[in-house]
C-alpha cells in the first residue's frame, strides 16, 4: 500500500512539474507575436493597416486640394468649372442622342464638339474666374462678409434678380452663339425666347436659390466655386438641353 501511495504521489508531482514548466515556457513567449501568428488575426491586421493607409492618403489628397484652392483660387476655379461644364454638356448631348434613337431607327446626329466647346468656355471664364471675383471679391465689398441670415438673403436676392438674368444666363447664350457663328442679336433672341416661353429663370431659381443659401451661409469662401461647380453640373445639363431645343426646332422647319 505504501508503495502504491508513493507511486501515485510521484506521478502527481511529475505531472504538476511538467505543467509548471510548460506554463513557464509559454509565458516567456511574446504574447503579441503569438497572437499575430494567427492567420485570421494577420488578415484582420492587414485590413486595418490598409484602411488606415487609405485614410491617410485620402486625408493628404484633401489637404493638397484644399491648399490648392486657397493658394491658386483662379486657376482652381478655371480648371474645375471647365471640366465640369464639358462633362455636363457631354452627358446632356448623350441623353439627347439616345432619346432621338428611340424615336427614329437611324440618325446621323453625333456629339457636337462646337457646342461642348461653348460650354467649356462658359464654365472656365464665367462660372470659374468671373464668379470667383464676383462672389468672393465684390460681394464682400458690397454686402459685407457676414454669414448671418440677413446678409445671406440679400446676397441670394441680388444674385437671382440681377446677376443671373442680366449676366450669367445672357453670357451662356452669347458664348454659344459665338461658337456657332451667330450674331449677338441671335444669341439674345434665343435667350429671350427661353426666358419668356420656357420659364428659364424659374427653373434656374428652383435649383439655385437653395444652393446659394448654402454657398453664402455655410460653405467656406475658398470652396464656394467647387460647391457651385457640383450644383451647376446638373444645372448645365438642364441649360444645355433647353438652349439646344430651339436650334433643333429651327432645323426641323
Amino acid at each position: 500500500m505504501l508503495w502504491r501511495h508513493l507511486a501515485v504521489y510521484v506521478f502527481t508531482l511529475s505531472q504538476s512539474l511538467a505543467l509548471a514548466f510548460q506554463f513557464q515556457a509559454s509565458s516567456s513567449i511574446n504574447p503579441r507575436r503569438t497572437l499575430s501568428s494567427s492567420p485570421i488575426l494577420q488578415s484582420s491586421s492587414c485590413k486595418k493597416r490598409s484602411c488606415l493607409h487609405l485614410a491617410v492618403q485620402v486625408s493628404d489628397a484633401m489637404s493638397t486640394i484644399d491648399a490648392f484652392y486657397k493658394s491658386s483660387p483662379y486657376e482652381a476655379a478655371f480648371f474645375t468649372c471647365g471640366i465640369k461644364a464639358s462633362a455636363a454638356d457631354f452627358l446632356a448631348q448623350t441623353r439627347e442622342l439616345k432619346a432621338a434613337s428611340l424615336k427614329e431607327e437611324k440618325t446621323d446626329e453625333q456629339i457636337e464638339f462646337e457646342r461642348n466647346l461653348a460650354f467649356i468656355l462658359y464654365g472656365c471664364l464665367y462660372q470659374g474666374i468671373a464668379q470667383y471675383y464676383i462672389f468672393n471679391i465684390l460681394f464682400p465689398l458690397w454686402f459685407g462678409q457676414g454669414h448671418d441670415l440677413t446678409s445671406v438673403i440679400v446676397k441670394v436676392a441680388f444674385d437671382m434678380t440681377v446677376i443671373s438674368p442680366f449676366l450669367c444666363l445672357p453670357i451662356a447664350y452669347l458664348t454659344k452663339a459665338a461658337i456657332y457663328g451667330q450674331s449677338v442679336k441671335e444669341g439674345l433672341s434665343k435667350y429671350k425666347y427661353d426666358f419668356m416661353e420656357k420659364n428659364l429663370l424659374g427653373k434656374y431659381c428652383m435649383i439655385w436659390v437653395p444652393a446659394q443659401f448654402c454657398t453664402f451661409g455655410i460653405i467656406p469662401d475658398h470652396l464656394r466655386i467647387p460647391f457651385i461647380a457640383v450644383i451647376s453640373f446638373f444645372w448645365l445639363i438642364l441649360l444645355s438641353t433647353v438652349s439646344s431645343a430651339e436650334v433643333e426646332a429651327d432645323e426641323s422647319i
